[in-house]
C-alpha cells in the first residue's frame, strides 16, 4: 500500500487547540451581563406553552427603563399632595359660600352634612386625580420618550407587564391569608428588586402548590 493511501485511511483528529478560546470567553461574558428581564427565570409548568416575547430590539434598556419607572412614580405620588389640599380648599371654599337653611333638607338630611360629604368628595377626586397629573407632567418634561404613538416609554410599558404577566403566579390559588405578593409588579424599581420580586413569586407558587411554608421555602 502507497504511503498516500495509508494516510487517507488514518483516522482524522480533530486539533482542540484550534479552537480559538475567546469563543468561550464572549459566550460567557454575554450571559453574564444579560439583564434578568431579557431572560426572565421562571419555573416549568404543566399549562399551555407561552407566547414568547417579541425579539425584536427594545427602544430602551432595562435599567434605564427601571430608572424612568421610578421617576414616573414619584411624580405621581408628589402631584397627589397638591391636587388633594386644591380639591380640599375648592371643595370646601364653595360649599361654605352657600346660603344654608336648617328648616330644608336635601333629600332628608340636614344641607350641613351634604355639603360637608361633598366636600370630602372633592379632596377624594383630587387624590385620585393626583396620579394623573404626575403621568403628564412627566411626559411634558420628557417628550423624547414619552410622546407620539408607540412611544419609547409606552412599549417598555407594554414588554414590563407582558413579562410580569407571564411570570407572576396564578391567582386561582389566592385566598384571603395567603395573597399573591406585588400583583402588578408596582414595587419593581430596579434589577434586584426585579430579582426579589421573582423570589417571592416562587415561594408563593411553592406556598400554594405544595403546601410549603414561606419560612422553609
Amino acid at each position: 500500500m502507497s504511503r498516500t493511501t495509508s494516510n487517507l485511511l488514518r483516522p482524522i483528529v480533530l486539533n482542540r487547540t484550534a479552537l480559538p478560546s475567546s469563543t468561550l470567553t464572549v459566550r460567557y461574558a454575554s450571559s453574564a451581563s444579560s439583564s434578568p428581564l431579557d431572560a426572565p427565570v421562571e419555573p416549568p409548568t404543566s399549562g399551555p406553552s407561552r407566547t414568547p416575547t417579541s425579539a425584536t430590539p427594545l427602544p430602551l434598556t432595562w435599567p434605564n427603563y427601571l430608572n424612568l419607572r421610578k421617576q414616573r412614580r414619584v411624580w405621581s405620588t408628589a402631584t397627589t399632595i397638591p391636587t388633594t389640599f386644591l380639591g380640599l380648599f375648592l371643595g370646601g371654599g364653595y360649599f361654605a359660600s352657600l346660603e344654608t337653611d336648617p328648616s330644608q333638607l336635601i333629600m332628608g338630611i340636614e344641607a350641613m352634612y351634604v355639603y360637608g360629604g361633598a366636600t370630602l368628595g372633592c379632596m377624594a377626586l383630587g387624590y385620585l386625580a393626583g396620579p394623573t397629573v404626575g403621568s403628564s407632567l412627566f411626559s411634558i418634561t420628557h417628550p423624547s420618550i414619552s410622546k407620539g404613538k408607540n412611544s419609547p416609554l409606552e412599549v417598555m410599558d407594554r414588554e414590563f407587564f407582558n413579562r410580569i404577566k407571564r411570570n407572576r403566579a396564578d391567582p386561582r390559588f389566592q385566598s384571603a391569608q395567603n395573597i399573591i405578593p406585588d400583583f402588578y409588579g408596582e414595587k419593581i424599581t430596579s434589577l434586584s428588586t426585579y430579582r426579589r420580586w421573582l423570589r417571592d413569586q416562587a415561594v408563593y407558587k411553592r406556598k400554594a402548590m405544595h403546601g410549603v411554608p414561606a419560612e422553609d421555602a
